[in-house]
């Protein structure tokens, strides 16, 4: 069965969405029709309640037993068409879908999310328009899998707005032209689109136990939560002579996936949250899990809720920063759990990030923009090593990070107990990813460390004074 799928506003609908969707039907393009409109969309301050819209469409095709009112992208306050294919597909199984649209939205269809998506798995029937010339999109879009029909119909170009002001001009009868006339009726008596309406707020009194009878969360879309923790350690690096004090190694630490998906390559610690525990709870039970680590500081930085980040469905993480001194855990870390080593390369435009072991080494890029807020934004360039978009909460912990460790003394979470200065000063440096004045530094860390009696001799340098962190993590 063939089914065409008419989305939009429809507010109001009038005679020339009935009309459309009548001649395609007599003219037997379509088995059956289904309406959609879209959700309360929060930038469309006219936009009438989705229950009226879909009543008045429901009275105008309540004469058509093959056109379909669907509320879906109402009830999930949605404006996103794969998504509501995706929903139709699975509910018209082995029907054949095609979405509606005239040739000025196909003049702009490549703006559309996931546009590409609905190319390959769906079809589009375009209303031709004319003075709208759409060759260039037809050869196009003509490389993906779905088809793309183009109709004439004999339609003229009324427009829901033109109704909308006629009513708020008080001219109801140059309105009621365009409109079906129990539409009209049902307008009239309600006074929608008129001088000063305002929607009615229908409250029905009841307690939270009557509530709870009547509520039904299947009415809802569900998204997954999970947590992902990028655990940062800074270590030494082996002397190039016995005179040099270690350089610091800024590191990560990666997991090995053993499932699908993306079976084989690198992800950051992470898994779903479950419904007896808090985030944070979450973490600590992930961290444990596939590192076989506790007792880790760990500070929730940020939430990532892009669409499409996960192709399991629609997930939203919550990531955690976490840092420990690595010495201090190698020996008990899982078997699938690897430290890297981390060296950044930053220009104006992207960040490179080179990770090394003594096993294996790669890189991935990102690029990165500001928006008029002057938040940065970043878009993954190059990866073909890290699961899911591990290299983005990666790059946004690391510069969280940086920023931290100049207001905050959380860097002492990476430190041992007892330190010399230039240590602490080397594992600045190493996150920071720039040399530091030594003066300068001291300056600045002077009041948050405390002199011990303990001097260390190490090599062929001279003795150093240990010092602890002044707030006492180790104690």
């Amino acid at each position: 069965m063939k089914i065409g799928v008419y989305g939009g506003s429809f507010n109001p609908c009038h005679l020339m969405h009935k009309k459309l969707v009548l001649e395609l039907l007599n003219k037997q393009y379509f088995d059956r029709i289904v309406i959609i409109p879209t959700g309360n969309f929060y930038k469309k301050s006219n936009l009438l309640k989705g229950e009226e819209r879909i009543k008045m469409l429901e009275i105008m095709f309540e004469d058509n037993p093959r056109v379909i009112i669907s509320d879906y992208e109402f009830k999930n306050n949605l404006i996103c068409t794969y998504r509501s294919l995706d929903y139709l597909q699975n509910m018209y199984k082995g029907d054949e879908l095609y979405f509606i649209l005239g040739s000025d939205n196909l003049k702009q269809f490549h703006t559309w999310k996931r546009y590409e998506y609905i190319l390959d798995n769906y079809n589009l029937l375009v209303i031709n328009r004319i003075g709208i010339n759409i060759d260039k999109e037809i050869e196009l879009y003509s490389k993906y899998k779905g088809k793309l029909l183009c109709v004439n119909l004999d339609l003229d170009a009324t427009s829901s707005s033109y109704i909308r002001d006629a009513f708020k001009e008080g001219n109801d009868l140059l309105a009621k032209n365009y409109l079906d006339t129990r539409v009209y009726d049902y307008i009239i008596k309600n006074g929608f689109y008129h001088e000063g309406y305002k929607p009615k707020q229908i409250i029905k009194p009841m307690s939270d136990e009557e509530f709870l009878k009547e509520y039904n969360s299947d009415m809802y879309e569900k998204m997954s939560i999970t947590t992902d923790i990028t655990l940062f350690s800074v270590s030494d690096i082996s002397k190039d002579n016995y005179r040099a004090l270690n350089k610091k190694a800024f590191s990560v630490l990666l997991v090995k996936r053993t499932t699908p998906p993306f079976m084989g390559k690198w992800c950051l610690p992470g898994g779903f949250l479950s419904l007896d525990e808090t985030l944070l709870d979450c973490a600590k039970r992930v961290l444990f899990t596939e590192t076989n680590l506790d007792d880790i500081y760990l500070e929730q930085i940020y939430t990532f809720s892009d669409i499409d980040r996960d192709i399991r469905g629609r997930v939203l993480s919550c990531s955690y920063l976490g840092l420990v001194d690595k010495n201090k855990v190698l020996d008990r870390l899982g078997e699938n759990a690897k430290f890297f080593n981390i060296s950044i390369e930053e220009d104006l435009e992207n960040i490179k990030i080179n990770f090394s072991n003594e096993e294996e080494a790669f890189e991935a890029i990102v690029s990165k923009t500001i928006d008029q807020f002057g938040i940065y934004n970043y878009k993954i360039i190059k990866n073909e090593y890290l699961a899911f978009d591990n290299l983005q909460v990666i790059v946004r912990s690391i510069k969280r990070l940086q920023n931290k460790i100049d207001y905050t003394d959380i860097v002492f979470h990476m430190m041992p107990e007892e330190f010399s200065l230039k240590e602490l000063q080397l594992v600045y440096e190493a996150i920071l990813d720039k040399k530091l004045l030594d003066a300068a530094f001291r300056r600045t860390i002077k009041d948050k460390v405390i002199e011990t009696e303990k001097i260390r001799k190490d090599g062929g340098h001279r003795p150093s004074k240990l010092y602890k962190y002044k707030g006492g993590y180790h104690d």
